[in-house]
C-alpha cells in the first residue's frame, strides 16, 4: 500500500491543486519527499534480504551435494571452495560478507589465493608428490610373516591378519602408512620348488564380499605386494574388514616376509570445524631427513609444481588473449557478420608477494624446522633454503616475502616444498596460500561479490540481464494501463452488457491462466505462422514474429533503425504475456472504484446541474476512482518481474528472472541475492512513483510529513 499522507482538515480536505503538488515536487519538494521514503523503505529491504538469506541458507541441502556425492570430484578442490564462499563461517558473518559487497568492498587485509589445504584424504593419487628423504621406517608385522600351506583359491588366514580385531588394529590408516609382502617358494633356489605357487594373491574378505590383490611375480625373484593403506581404506573400510587369506591359482607352500612401513605423512581430520584436515609430518631426528610436498591440487590452477602460477607472465598472457581475439574476429567477419560479435575479454592481473602457511608443533616442540623450495629441472629439482622456522605448541602464521628469496630463484619454475628438520618431533602445516601483492586497505565500488557458479562478478553476469527485463517490464506495464484504463471505465459505463462481459471474461481468462501456460500457448499459436507455403495468400504472416531470443543472428549486421525493429519484434510476444496476465487484476479495480464513484450523490447533483456525461465522468468520476488505480501500482513492476521468469524461459528471452531460477536450482547465493535486493528495490522505486502519481491525480495528497 502506498505510503501517501491524508491530510485531515475539519470536514473537507484543503483544496490543494495538481498544481501546487508538482510546484513543489520541482522546487525541492521531490528531494525531501524521496529522502524520507528511501529512509524508511530501504532498511525494510535490507531487512527483507536478512530473512530471505537465512531462509535460503537454512535449507538442509547445498550445493556441494552433488559434488561430495560423486566418486570423481576432488575432495580438496570441493573444500577449498567453501572455505573461499565462507560455508563454515555463522550465517550473520556470511550475510555481512555480502552485504560489505552491496554497500562498499571495503577491505582491510590483502586477498589471499590458496595453493594447498590437504583437504584430499588420498594422499597417494594421481599426481600428487609426498616423500620423505633418507630411511622409509619399518617394522616387522608381528605374527603376519612365515611358512603358508596356501590350499589354493579357497585360501587360508594370513596369520593374525585373519583375526578381524587384530586386523583393525595393526592396519591403522593414522599410524601404518602400507603392509608390504615378499614371498618366496620353499624349495632350493634353482629348484622349481623355489617359486611360490602359481597365481599368488591375498583376498580382502569384508561384511559385502572378497577383493582380490595379487602378487607382483619376476622371474627369478620374489613375489612382491605392497597394499597401500589409503588405497585399502578406499575399496573397503578398515571399519568393515573381516580378514585377509592367502590365496592361489594352485596348490603349493610359500614363505611369506612382512613389514609394516610407519605412516610419515599423514592427514588429520577435525570434524565440525572449519578446518577440516591438515597434514602432518613425522621427524625422527635423522640427520639430513626431509620431506617433499609437490603437485598439490587446486582450483585455482596454483599447483606447486606449476611454478608460473606464482609469477605470471603478463605480456605473454595478454599476447595469447589478443591472438585468440583476433582469430575469433576475423571469422566472424568471414562469416559475414551474422553471429554474436566476440568480446575482447579482459585479463584480471594478480601478482603475489608473499607466501603464508600455519604451522605448528604436536610433539618435540620447540620443532626447528627449515624449509626449502625446489626449483628448477621438473626431474632433478635443486633446492634453495628460504626460511628456518621454530614451532610450538601454538598454532602460528608464517609468511615468506619473496622479496627475501634468492635472486638466482625463478618463481616460474617452482616444483614444490621440502622440510627438514634434525629433531625428533611431529609437525602440522596447513593452508599454504599466495598472498596478492599491493596495499591492505582499499575500498571498491559496490560490486555484489563473485558468482560461485560462474566465476564471474555478479554485476558483470546480471548487468545487462537486469536491462533486458525491465525494459520488458516497463513496457508491459504501459501497456497494462494502456488498456486496463479503457476497459475499467468501459466496464464501469457499460456494465452487464455483451461487450463488458466479453472484455472481463478475455482480461480475467488472462490474469487466471499461469504465465508459463500462457507463453507456451502462444508459442504454439504463433508458430503455425511457420507452416505456410511460400506460395499462399497468406505468405506474409509467415514468420512474421520470432518466438525466441531478443535479437535476430545478424542483429549486429543491421543498421540501428533494423537493430531496433529486430528488438521490438522479438519483444512483442514476452510483452504480450505480460500484458494479458497484468490487465485483469488492475482493470478490475477501476471497473469497482468507478461504480462504487458513479453512486455517490456529488455525481447526481452535478448530473442535474446539467453537466454534460462525459464531463461528469471523466473530469470528476473517473479522478476519484483512478487514486486506487495508481496506488496499486506501485507493486506492480516488481511483481512482473517475478512473474517474468517463466516468461522468459519459454521465450528464451536473456533476462534476470530466467536468471534467477538458475541460480536457486544451482544454489549461487550471490547471484540470488542481487536478485532479492533489486526486486525489493524495484517495490521501493514503484511505491515511490506510485505515491507522486497519487499527489499528481488527487489533491489532498501533500509532500510535506
Amino acid at each position: 500500500m502506498s505510503a501517501a499522507r491524508f491530510q485531515e482538515g475539519e470536514g473537507k480536505a484543503p483544496a490543494v491543486s495538481r498544481g501546487s503538488f508538482l510546484g513543489r515536487l520541482l522546487s525541492g519538494g521531490l528531494t525531501t519527499f524521496a529522502f524520507k521514503r528511501l529512509l524508511i523503505s530501504i532498511p525494510l529491504v535490507f531487512v527483507m534480504t536478512f530473512v530471505m538469506f537465512i531462509v535460503v541458507n537454512s535449507q538442509g541441502s547445498s550445493r556441494f551435494d552433488t559434488f561430495e556425492n560423486d566418486p570423481a570430484a576432488d575432495p580438496q578442490i570441493i573444500e577449498m571452495e567453501k572455505r573461499r564462499m565462507h560455508i563454515y563461517d555463522p550465517l550473520l558473518v556470511r550475510y555481512f560478507y555480502w552485504l560489505r559487497g552491496v554497500m562498499f568492498d571495503i577491505r582491510f587485509s590483502p586477498d589471499r589465493r590458496f595453493v594447498a589445504t590437504f583437504e584430499d584424504n588420498d594422499l597417494s593419487r594421481g599426481d600428487d608428490k609426498y616423500k620423505f628423504g633418507g630411511v622409509e621406517l619399518r617394522r616387522p608385522a608381528d605374527g603376519v610373516g612365515g611358512e603358508y600351506a596356501v590350499p589354493g583359491p579357497a585360501g587360508v588366514p594370513l596369520g593374525v591378519l585373519g583375526e578381524t580385531a587384530a586386523l583393525r588394529s595393526m592396519l591403522d590408516p593414522k599410524e601404518i602408512e602400507a603392509l608390504e609382502l615378499t614371498a618366496v617358494g620353499t624349495g632350493p633356489e634353482s629348484s622349481p620348488e623355489s617359486a611360490p605357487p602359481e597365481g599368488l594373491a591375498l583376498s580382502v574378505v569384508t561384511g559385502s564380499g572378497a577383493t582380490p590383490m595379487a602378487f607382483q611375480a619376476a622371474a627369478g625373484k620374489p613375489s612382491v605386494l605392497v597394499v597401500d593403506i589409503d588405497e585399502l581404506n578406499r575399496v573397503s573400510a578398515i571399519g568393515e574388514l573381516r580378514e585377509i587369506r592367502l590365496t592361489s591359482a594352485k596348490p603349493g607352500r610359500a614363505i611369506v616376509k612382512a613389514e609394516l612401513l610407519k605412516r610419515r605423512v599423514w592427514q588429520e581430520t577435525y570434524p565440525g570445524t572449519a578446518k577440516k584436515r591438515t597434514i602432518q609430518l613425522l621427524f625422527r631426528g635423522t640427520p639430513g631427513e626431509s620431506a617433499e610436498l609437490g603437485a598439490l591440487k587446486s582450483p585455482y590452477a596454483m599447483k606447486l609444481v606449476e611454478g608460473q602460477d606464482w609469477k605470471t607472465d603478463w605480456n605473454a598472457v595478454q599476447k595469447k588473449v589478443d591472438d585468440s581475439y583476433s582469430a575469433a574476429r576475423k571469422e566472424w567477419e568471414t562469416g559475414g557478420k551474422k553471429s554474436t560479435e566476440p568480446e575482447k575479454p579482459e585479463i584480471d592481473r594478480v601478482d603475489f608477494d608473499a607466501l603464508e602457511f600455519d604451522a605448528h608443533a604436536i610433539q618435540g616442540g620447540p620443532l626447528p624446522v627449515s624449509l626449502w623450495i625446489l626449483h628448477g629441472d621438473r626431474e632433478k629439482p635443486q633446492a634453495a633454503k628460504i626460511v628456518d622456522l621454530k614451532l610450538g605448541e601454538e598454532e602460528q602464521t608464517f609468511e615468506v616475502p619473496f622479496a627475501t628469496l634468492p635472486k638466482d630463484l625463478d618463481l616460474r619454475q617452482i616444483r614444490g616444498l621440502r622440510f627438514t628438520c634434525d629433531a625428533p618431533g611431529r609437525a602440522e602445516f596447513d593452508d599454504f596460500r599466495l598472498r596478492v601483492a599491493g596495499s591492505p586497505f582499499r575500498i571498491g565500488l559496490p560490486n555484489f561479490g563473485t558468482s560461485w557458479d560462474k566465476k564471474k562478478g555478479v554485476l558483470d553476469l546480471i548487468g545487462e540481464k537486469v536491462k533486458n527485463t525491465i525494459s520488458l517490464n516497463i513496457f508491459s506495464l504501459i501497456f497494462v494501463w494502456l488498456f486496463a484504463l479503457p476497459i475499467g471505465v468501459y466496464g464501469a459505463v457499460r456494465q452487464h452488457s455483451t461487450s463488458e462481459r466479453t472484455l472481463s471474461f478475455v482480461t480475467f481468462l488472462g490474469m487466471s491462466l499461469p504465465s508459463f501456460f500462457l507463453a507456451i500457448l502462444i508459442v504454439f499459436l504463433v508458430s503455425l505462422t511457420y507452416d505456410i507455403p511460400q506460395n499462399s495468400a497468406f505468405s506474409w504472416l509467415r514468420e512474421i514474429l520470432p518466438i525466441a531470443g531478443r535479437t535476430s543472428q545478424d542483429h549486429s549486421a543491421m543498421g540501428k533503425l533494423g537493430q531496433m525493429w529486430d528488438i521490438a519484434k522479438h519483444t512483442i510476444l514476452p510483452v504480450t504475456v505480460g500484458v494479458l496476465g497484468g490487465v485483469g487484476g488492475l482493470q478490475r479495480v477501476l471497473r469497482g472504484t468507478m461504480l462504487e464513484e458513479r453512486r455517490k450523490l456529488y455525481l447526481t447533483t452535478a448530473m442535474a446541474k446539467g453537466l454534460p456525461p462525459f464531463k461528469v465522468l471523466y473530469k470528476h468520476a473517473l479522478r476519484n476512482a483512478i487514486i486506487p488505480f495508481v496506488a496499486s501500482s506501485g507493486s506492480l513492476l516488481s511483481g512482473m518481474m517475478a512473474g517474468s521468469a517463466f516468461t522468459e524461459i519459454v521465450f528464451d528471452y536473456p533476462g534476470i528472472g530466467r536468471q534467477m531460477l538458475e541460480s536457486l536450482l544451482s544454489y549461487d547465493m550471490p547471484v540470488v541475492m542481487a536478485n532479492l535486493l533489486i526486486a525489493g528495490l524495484l517495490l521501493v522505486v514503484g511505491n515511490l512513483l506510485a505515491d507522486i502519481g497519487l499527489g499528481l491525480v488527487d489533491p489532498r495528497v501533500s509532500v510535506e510529513g
